[in-house]
């Protein structure tokens, strides 16, 4: 984050705030809508076993009224008094469809079956004797029969005959309904979901599809169901369930369960359109929050931009860049301080040039005063010896040959100044050979009586014409060569000029074994009048060199300097193009 501007760091943390603060908004939205669609569900739950068992209640008090109704016909105990177990298993037909249910029983006293109807086939009135037997044995007015998958809920009655102080039982009327499919749809429709119906481990009635039939005939054959009383979640296929169950019948043959199973795919729909709706909000926050922060941002970062540009400006060297203080009171007071220390930084800078030029002035006057007072002098003394020589019996040659010599220095000098104080290009390129140029400007160097001594080498690869102005050329690499030689004035001077070509340039390196050049001078060196360790130095003898090579389109830098030597790099253009451009820039 440190490495990114002030608008990217604010956008990024305040997005990231605004994430975090929608996220955890939403999830609790999405968590407190669940939690209230789990609690409809358990209360839909509840209110489907209520259903159930207000239907089972009234169901039970219907077919309890009805085996009363039948068991106090006197058609019915005449039929009984007869004991003919085929004539009353003819004659119970119509009972058996007047009372309109599955299972219709007529017996003696002792369990044994007269009369026996069902509507599924699968029972035997020997196994309904069984049941008998042990219902009344228990004394039930009401209960479960099963038996090959088939369970039936029966309502018995005695008949009796007599009056109330004397009353004769002639047998047990049974009557039932069987608990299969029917029956579960008729609850679901009532309870208004899923019904399944169970003895134990095994299904004996459901409202289900087959396929989710039979997932739930695995379910409800685990072991590990938990508390009957307690509610599950239970994925069927592709749907989802609360599952609660109610015990019908505990006692025998055996425990009788209802499950009721309430669909969670309204309120997964729900939930799945509410997902998409709280994902789509809040990428839409995110996404308008972006924009006004990137809006607000830029406008509270943008005079920062603009003052952090002038800062740019003023360390490049620009004092007239310029700022408008704006922004908040603390930015705009900000730029108001930059602008005011820009302007005395470039009020100090303007003072300082002004002082160094003076400065300069005054070292190149008085340079240049000591130089020409030195060369009058020796004019003057010479032209009073040539005046007395025959008084004196001197050589006229010889002072002559010294009158010209200072005269020679003096317009040198003056040259050299004529030379740096032109703005335009002086050189006048034409074809010639670089090595050759280079070997006149090292025997003139060597011409000097001080330096006969001083071993210069010259090597050079490659092709050596080229196009450039030969006289000046001339004039940079003596200067070069001469410097050379003057820095290792105090030691055995070893200097070497090394020449090397391309296609498009030359390479030329002046290297000595001097004692390196200072460092305070380093980056003034090629300036007019910087000269160290040169009791006569003008220093103009590099900013010449810098000028002509300048001139010819190269440059000319220190490529190397220590206490072991200074390697000179110069790089001038072969091409008389080159040059020509280089020669028309200047001009212009």
């Amino acid at each position: 984050m440190a490495l990114l501007r002030l608008r990217t760091q604010l956008l990024i943390a305040t997005l990231l705030i605004i994430s975090t603060l929608t996220g955890a908004l939403l999830f609790i939205v999405r968590h407190a809508v669940r939690s209230e669609l789990n609690q409809e569900v358990l209360q839909s739950t509840d209110t489907s076993i209520r259903a159930f068992q207000s239907v089972q209640r009234q169901r039970e008090f219907q077919l309890s009224q009805t085996a009363a109704m039948l068991a106090e016909l006197p058609t019915l105990k005449a039929l009984m008094t007869t004991e003919d177990a085929l004539t009353i298993q003819d004659a119970s037909e119509p009972f058996w469809k007047l009372a309109g249910s599955d299972l219709f029983l007529l017996a003696r006293s002792d369990g044994k079956v007269l009369g026996f109807h069902v509507k599924k086939q699968g029972w035997s009135p020997r196994v309904a004797e069984a049941d008998l037997r042990r219902s009344t044995e228990q004394g039930e007015d009401a209960a479960w029969w099963y038996a090959d998958n088939q369970l039936y809920w029966v309502f018995l009655r005695p008949i009796n005959v007599g009056p109330e102080n004397d009353r004769k039982q002639l047998g047990v009327l049974a009557v039932g309904y069987q608990v299969d499919s029917t029956v579960a749809e008729q609850l679901a429709l009532v309870s208004g979901s899923q019904i399944v119906l169970a003895i134990g481990d095994i299904v004996i009635a459901s409202t289900l599809p087959s396929r989710e039939e039979s997932e739930l005939r695995r379910w409800v054959g685990r072991k590990d169901l938990g508390p009957p009383t307690r509610t599950q979640e239970l994925t069927l296929g592709t749907d989802q369930y609360q599952v609660a169950s109610v015990l019908i019948h505990e006692g025998p043959p055996t425990p009788v369960r209802c499950y009721v199973l309430l669909s969670f795919q309204r309120s997964n729909s729900f939930l799945q359109r509410l997902n998409r709706t709280i994902f789509i909000l809040g990428i839409s926050a995110v996404f308008l929050s972006a924009l006004l922060l990137s809006f607000v941002s830029r406008t509270i970062t943008h005079p920062l931009d603009n003052l952090v540009s002038g800062v740019r400006a003023l360390a490049a060297g620009d004092y007239m860049f310029s700022i408008t203080p704006r922004g908040s009171s603390e930015v705009a007071e900000l730029g108001v301080a930059f602008s005011k220390m820009r302007g005395e930084l470039l009020a100090s800078q303007q003072r300082w040039i002004a002082s160094e030029r003076i400065a300069a002035l005054g070292r190149a006057a008085s340079s240049i005063s000591h130089d020409l007072r030195h060369h009058l002098a020796a004019v003057v003394a010479n032209a009073e010896f040539l005046y007395e020589a025959e008084n004196l019996k001197l050589n006229r040659d010889e002072i002559y040959e010294e009158i010209k010599t200072a005269s020679a220095e003096m317009t040198d000098l003056l040259d050299s100044l004529r030379e740096l104080a032109r703005e335009d290009s002086a050189v006048s390129p034409t074809s010639a050979f670089l090595d050759q140029t280079v070997r006149h400007a090292v025997e003139s160097v060597l011409t000097k009586p001080e330096l006969r001594s001083r071993r210069i080498s010259i090597t050079a690869s490659g092709e050596m014409e080229g196009f450039f102005d030969p006289k000046k050329m001339e004039r940079a690499f003596f200067n070069l060569v001469l410097n050379a030689c003057e820095a290792t004035a105090q030691r055995q001077g070893q200097i070497r000029v090394e020449l090397h070509s391309s296609p498009e340039s030359f390479e030329v390196r002046v290297t000595d074994n001097g004692p390196g050049i200072p460092a305070s001078i380093r980056s003034t060196l090629f300036d007019p009048f910087v000269s160290s360790g040169k009791p006569n130095g003008t220093g103009l003898g590099l900013a010449i060199v810098n000028k002509i090579i300048h001139d010819h389109g190269g440059s000319v830098s220190i490529e190397q300097t220590s206490e072991a030597g200074t390697v000179f790099l110069v790089k001038l253009p072969r091409s008389s193009r080159a040059v020509r451009a280089s020669s028309q820039a200047t001009v212009t």
